[in-house]
């Protein structure tokens, strides 16, 4: 099937919307010029230069938890080279394949969809598992994301798809159903140099969208956080978007547990760095937690829309 709304397969590890969202994986990059770390899905959109071109906007990191022992697919060292970071390979009939695939491509009515998996390298708490992104026509701001366990994995208590950097874009507003939540009321007393403590959000207070979704948003609190200008001490952190985005994880209609939860920390410095955050204490993590269950998607989207525009919200602004 062809189509003018996927990305151009060129044999790169790249796969998404031409100008929509994107997600590559090592050794590619959704950033022309980028240098990201291994064992993350690496997550860009239209951003840069007026939105004529894609940038990155986030990482999702892959951590299953066995017995209560959290993987980190960021953190872990691969057992096929000793380097930081566990591969992502992707899968050709159940097979890890040394190129990209391009995906397999279906339509239901007038909705393209494009199916892209991959294998996550085994963890050191005994999880493997396979995840699924698929993209579909109708919603180029988004990719939805199922993880499941290969036949050798140990058993899952969850397995968590985070998004891990909302520091980036300086992200401060946590949209919930009843009251937009700010990292310096959550986190404000926080001095430290590493994660301040993760806080957690029940079902009952996550918005839904007129379809019955659960949708949660992420926003910075800053107009243009790209005119802040760089810190020599680390000027990678610099917002290079030319306009803010609304960052969200939308979960359809029946695909949950009571359990789901939303849960957010924080950074007062930037990771690696003991640069501080201009203008204050900002999200990191961001992500949608339960117990694990098969074919449970977490849609992961960016777009210039507000949340309102998004989410049924119950309070006045």
């Amino acid at each position: 099937m062809a189509s003018k709304v996927w990305l151009p397969f060129t044999k790169r590890y790249v796969w998404g919307f031409a100008q929509g969202i994107q997600i590559a994986i090592a050794p590619d990059e959704v950033e022309e010029g980028g240098h990201s770390p291994r064992g993350l899905f690496r997550i860009g959109y239209p951003i840069l230069d007026n939105g004529k071109r894609i940038g990155l906007v986030n990482f999702i990191a892959v951590e299953p938890i066995v017995q209560g022992r959290r993987g980190f697919s960021e953190l872990e060292v691969s057992q096929t080279d000793g380097k930081p970071g566990k591969r992502f390979w992707c899968l050709k009939k159940d097979e890890p394949s040394s190129e990209a695939e391009p995906g397999e491509l279906s339509k239901r009515n007038s909705v393209e969809f494009l199916k892209v998996r991959f294998l996550v390298e085994r963890f050191e708490n005994g999880a493997e598992v396979v995840v699924t992104a698929t993209f579909r026509s109708d919603r180029p701001d988004e990719v939805c994301l199922t993880a499941e366990p290969t036949p050798n994995s140990a058993p899952l208590d969850q397995c968590v798809l985070t998004a891990t950097m909302g520091n980036y874009i300086r992200a401060r507003q946590l949209w919930l159903k009843d009251t937009v939540v700010h990292s310096r009321d959550l986190f404000g007393n926080y001095q430290g140099e590493h994660f301040a403590p993760d806080t957690y959000f029940p079902l009952q207070r996550l918005p839904l969208n007129r379809a019955g979704d659960i949708v949660v948003c992420l926003t910075t609190d800053e107009a243009d956080p790209g005119k802040e200008p760089a810190d020599p001490r680390a000027p990678w952190w610099r917002y290079r978007g030319s306009f803010p985005v609304t960052q969200y994880w939308r979960k359809p209609k029946g695909t949950w547990n009571q359990d789901l939860q939303v849960r957010v920390n924080a950074r007062r410095v930037y990771w690696a760095s003991q640069v501080e955050i201009p203008h204050g204490i900002a999200y990191e993590n961001f992500d949608l937690v339960e117990r694990f269950h098969s074919n449970s998607p977490f849609c992961f989207g960016i777009t210039r829309k507000p949340p309102p525009a998004l989410a049924i919200l119950n309070y006045k602004r």
